[in-house]
């Protein structure tokens, strides 16, 4: 979820949120649906609750300097191959076509990004939170107010510059339980397993997932890799754990951020690794069940 930090953190084991350490270079990123991250499910989940930068308020010539670096990632999205990508794509008739029908009852759709990391420290997050913005630029008027964003990461600088923006910072850590009470586009790079659990769990009727898009790692390579450590020790546990994120699986339409030429072209070219890093094996998820459907089976 969150990319290379200048420290390494001590992991706390009740947290479902994961740091990681800038340890990793090269060119093969962390495989985000390795075992590490299912284990994440093992994970304490408490209550929803507030939450507030550590640091208590912003320092304006921090603030400017960062605002200056995450316009130039703005620049560098939309002038990357990838950026223009992903806005074609957009287009994409199967895409357009689920999106209507998300608005079919409401015409507007919320955005909600979770995970983004740290925009000071590092460019990943900086290009992540660039494709929020021109996602919602994209959306026009079927975008419903300012992009509603968070990480427990977050510095006071950096929730002075997403506001500067026209994101909106999330008060309370929700640990990924919003309730999609009106459609609603969750952005989620990267993030730990417990999260998408937490998120399914919470939207566990037809009606509310028929409400919601997810951006993010891509189930079906959860599933694969559940499917394929099974037999190993404490596989069991992990399928119980992801018993939504798997169970779901049937109900999904996972369209892929990039087909595999691009991805190919992305990994291999230098100006265009970052974005490899920040967005690999993500998919569009549009759930397509009925409103009759009998989703407390899928769990069993």
């Amino acid at each position: 979820m969150v990319p290379p930090a200048a420290e390494t953190p001590k992991p706390n084991p009740n947290e479902i949120w994961t740091f990681v350490s800038r340890r990793h270079r090269g060119k093969n990123p962390p495989n985000h649906t390795s075992r590490s991250n299912f284990q994440s499910a093992y994970s304490v989940c408490r209550p929803p609750s507030p939450w507030t930068p550590a640091d208590s308020s912003p320092d304006p010539e921090r603030v400017s300097k960062l605002l200056r670096r995450m316009q130039s990632s703005i620049r560098r999205f939309d002038n990357s191959r990838f950026g223009r990508r992903f806005l074609s794509r957009l287009r994409d008739p199967q895409i357009q076509e689920r999106f209507h029908e998300l608005t079919a009852s409401c015409s507007q759709i919320q955005i909600v990004a979770y995970g983004i990391g740290s925009i000071e420290s590092y460019e990943t997050p900086r290009l992540q939170l660039a494709l929020a913005l021109r996602l919602k630029e994209a959306l026009g008027d079927t975008a419903a107010g300012p992009i509603e964003v968070f990480d427990p990461v977050l510095s006071a600088a950096e929730c002075a510059v997403l506001v500067s923006l026209g994101c909106t910072v999330i008060a309370n850590d929700e640990c990924g339980r919003r309730e999609a009470t009106a459609p609603t586009i969750f952005y989620m790079p990267h993030c730990e397993a417990v999260l998408y659990e937490n998120l399914l769990n919470a939207n566990w009727k037809p009606e509310m997932l028929r409400r919601m898009v997810l951006l993010g790692n891509s189930f079906g390579a959860y599933d694969r890799s559940v499917s394929e450590m099974r037999g190993i020790n404490g596989s069991v546990d992990l399928e119980v754990h992801c018993r939504h994120l798997i169970g779901i699986r049937r109900y999904v339409l996972e369209v892929e951020m990039e087909e595999r030429d691009d991805r190919r072209i992305l990994k291999e070219d230098d100006d265009e690794f970052e974005f490899y890093k920040g967005f690999h094996d993500m998919s569009w998820h549009f759930f397509q069940l009925d409103r009759d459907t009998d989703l407390d089976c899928l769990c069993k």
